[in-house]
């Protein structure tokens, strides 16, 4: 929405360096997003903002594969690196089909909707997978696009046949219902399964995503404050939004959402929220991208107006519907999302 309305904001680098200045640099995420020709035109939010790690059912990864999760991304910082790299979408795919036969499956959506589309992106990230580049060359037809879809041929079908369906809600349901050994998603889940079925958030642990052949990349999607360009008052809007965005505001905002809204500023993710909701304790702990857990998302490195035309159509997630659900061969499907880039970069 930045980028669509960027001629009717007003630039806020006043604010932004303000921030900065007091809490160091801001999400990458968020300076693709909100920057353009180096000038400002929106300030991150504390509020809705997410990340869509792993949450998973540390029982049942324990019982039926062996992995204790608490283990490997620990409640605190002292994590083992062996035991980090160990975690990487080789041992997700060995892993999806130990849950599946145990009558577990694990449940990633593959509709058209932004859980969706947010961590299917970090996955074709991982694999190094790029649509179009900042300089809008088209790089789909690629090696790595290809082993990204060969790794969702092995792994989607350790899923429930109706995950092409889902909603954003689909996935939570999954988790909260008892049937499913994990998702990728912010606390929400956990938050809703807390209430509505307790045994189920007791074994919900959140924690990084598998790391590939590229990196360990989150889907992030931030939100943002902007002020118009016709603003009667741009000097108090400004004050308002820097007051809203400073670190003890923001720490009120995470406890009220029990760890769900996520900070653009990496240094504000040392509020004990994320160490103390529960149950279990420390379940949130690692919501916030911590260690080699790189954000992205979907549609980077891609200018913002033909990255938000990758997004809004779901590039991704039909190419692996049409790989695993219509089995259609790769190439066919590598092609026809070259075609659907081409054409986004006529219009």
């Amino acid at each position: 929405q930045i980028q669509v309305h960027r001629n009717v904001l007003e630039p806020v680098d006043d604010v932004i360096k303000a921030l900065v200045a007091k809490a160091g640099p801001i999400s990458p995420v968020s300076e693709y997003l909100a920057k353009h020709e180096g000038k400002w035109f929106g300030i991150p939010t504390t509020v809705g903002s997410q990340v869509k790690p792993c949450c998973s059912r540390m029982d049942l990864y324990k019982q039926h594969c062996g992995i204790d999760l608490t283990a490997i991304f620990p409640a605190n910082d002292n994590r083992d690196p062996k035991l980090v790299d160990s975690w990487t979408w080789d041992l997700y795919l060995k892993s999806a089909e130990q849950l599946f036969k145990a009558g577990f499956p694990i449940g990633l959506p593959m509709g058209q909707t932004s859980d969706a589309i947010d961590s299917t992106g970090a996955m074709f990230r991982a694999f190094g997978s790029v649509m179009v580049d900042e300089k809008d060359n088209l790089k789909v037809d690629s090696n790595e696009t290809r082993a990204a879809l060969e790794y969702f041929k092995k792994l989607m079908p350790f899923n429930p046949p109706e995950v092409y369906a889902w909603d954003d809600a689909g996935n939570n349901r999954w988790l909260i219902s008892g049937k499913g050994a994990g998702i990728q998603n912010p606390p929400s889940a956990w938050a809703v399964a807390k209430r509505d079925n307790p045994q189920v958030a007791a074994q919900c642990w959140t924690h990084d995503m598998p790391r590939g052949p590229a990196g360990r990349f989150v889907g992030q999607l931030p939100f943002f404050y902007g002020i118009w360009s016709f603003s009667q008052n741009k000097a108090a809007a400004k004050d308002l939004l820097q007051f809203l965005s400073e670190k003890e505001q923001s720490r009120q905002l995470v406890a009220a959402s029990s760890g769900y809204d996520l900070p653009s500023f990496k240094s504000y993710y040392d509020f004990d929220t994320w160490q103390k909701v529960e149950p279990p304790s420390g379940t949130v702990y690692n919501y916030p991208p911590r260690g080699d857990e790189q954000p992205t998302i979907t549609g980077y490195p891609a200018r913002p107006d033909i990255a938000t035309q990758i997004y809004n159509q779901s590039l991704h997630t039909i190419m692996v519907a049409k790989v695993c659900q219509g089995n259609e061969p790769i190439d066919r499907v590598v092609k026809w999302a070259q075609n659907e880039l081409e054409g986004l970069l006529r219009t």
